[in-house]
């Protein structure tokens, strides 16, 4: 089996897939870690309007300094396809614990004021999410929750745009 490279990445397992591109965990060989490493997907990296949109994430995203919303280390383009570099979340997502029947009242609590932190901190920037959902919420073992795919967020501040 060839190992996939990207730029200083190691390619690893596929986390998950969506409008937009691919997740991957993958290896930064540049700071000796592992990532979650989003690369806008082959087939439409010659759209500018899912560029476009691909770049906005990367940049909303970076720009938010709130611990529930997923960090991003870089972001940028190698090989002319687009990435994002973020945390990896060790984990799984809302909708697969919701899968597995009723979630405690407490618990329910604890993820939605994260999420609804993690929303306030946007809305703050003048950015609103416009795709929560249980996939987008990812929760630790320890119930620590980030809220991630900013892929289709627009700015509602006349001075900032997204």
């Amino acid at each position: 089996m060839t190992e996939e490279t990207f730029g200083p990445y190691r390619i690893e397992q596929l986390l998950g897939r969506g409008g937009m591109g691919e997740v991957h965990r993958a290896y930064d060989t540049a700071h000796d870690r592992l990532v979650a490493l989003k690369r806008l997907s082959p087939g439409i990296h010659d759209d500018a309007d899912y560029r476009a949109r691909f770049r906005r994430e990367a940049q909303i995203v970076a720009r938010l300094r709130e611990p529930h919303v997923i960090p991003i280390h870089a972001y940028g383009e190698i090989d002319g396809r687009l990435y994002l570099d973020m945390r990896l979340v060790e984990g799984r997502d809302l909708s697969d614990i919701l899968r597995e029947g009723t979630v405690e009242p407490a618990r329910a609590v604890r993820i939605v004021e994260q999420v609804a932190s993690a929303l306030d901190a946007a809305h703050a920037d003048g950015l609103v999410h416009r795709d929560v959902k249980p996939s987008n919420i990812l929760v630790t073992s320890g119930d620590f929750v980030y809220l991630v795919d900013f892929g289709i967020a627009r700015s509602v501040s006349p001075s900032r745009r997204a």
